[in-house]
């Protein structure tokens, strides 16, 4: 698509790009959700007033024809908006996903390398864990469950499954600001859990591991807490 925006702008352009950003300025979510969107429209209008303009008539009132051809902008924009919120909760389900297992990694090593008596094991058998540790250990199945099968869903809902799943065009946003606000629980817990191992037994904490896994999880609580933030908005703009 890079190519296409990067097409020569005949002349009437200008008033091409004045209706594309009266779209632009209607579609919900960050610019990258639309950017393609955008390209496309812009390639098939240049398109049409090459063919006006090849049929003989002024450039001015070729790029009017063309954009005649499209349609008002304000419908254009609105026929876009499912498209554009499947995009963006599938982009964001599957960042979840993908940082999940990373993040996990990184708590798991800080406290195999922190000497709280962690093992191969289930969690709630480590040693060494206080009794707050332990219940907030017990409270990570409940965030970590609850953000797999909502990312899952939003994947499966905008996927070749979507023809047998259900789901109406506000579900696929709604699953994946789910998966995103149990996620940023996910990683609160997890802070809040060293923050207890601190104040308990802060010397057996390693440094680095700590600060590492914290530092990961405090990134991903921000970027989810926002990206659940925008899913909800475009859900929103689909009513």
């Amino acid at each position: 698509m890079s190519g296409l925006s990067r097409r020569p702008v005949p002349d009437g352009g200008a008033t091409v790009e004045v209706y594309l950003a009266a779209i632009g300025g209607r579609l919900p979510g960050p610019g990258w959700a639309h950017a393609s969107i955008l390209a496309e429209l812009r390639s098939g209008l240049l398109d049409a007033t090459d063919a006006h303009r090849a049929a003989g008539l002024p450039s001015a009132e070729a790029a009017a024809a063309a954009i005649d051809e499209f349609g008002d902008p304000v419908q254009v924009a609105d026929a876009f908006r499912g498209e554009i919120a499947a995009r963006q909760a599938r982009a964001v389900a599957i960042s979840l996903l993908a940082a999940g297992p990373l993040i996990g990694l990184l708590w798991f090593t800080a406290a195999r390398t922190s000497h709280v008596g962690v093992r191969l094991g289930p969690p709630w058998q480590w040693q060494h864990l206080s009794v707050a540790a332990r219940a907030a250990v017990h409270l990570f199945v409940v965030p970590i469950g609850v953000t797999a099968w909502a990312a899952l869903f939003a994947i499966a809902s905008t996927g070749r499954l979507s023809r047998w799943l259900p789901v109406g065009p506000r579900g696929v946003p709604t699953a994946a600001a789910v998966a995103a606000l149990a996620s940023a629980s996910g990683d609160a817990l997890g802070l809040a859990l060293i923050a207890i191992q601190l104040a308990t037994a802060g010397g057996q904490l390693a440094p680095l591991p700590v600060a590492a896994a914290a530092t990961a999880s405090l990134t991903r609580l921000v970027l989810a807490r926002r990206a659940a933030h925008r899913c909800l908005a475009v859900r929103a703009s689909l009513a």
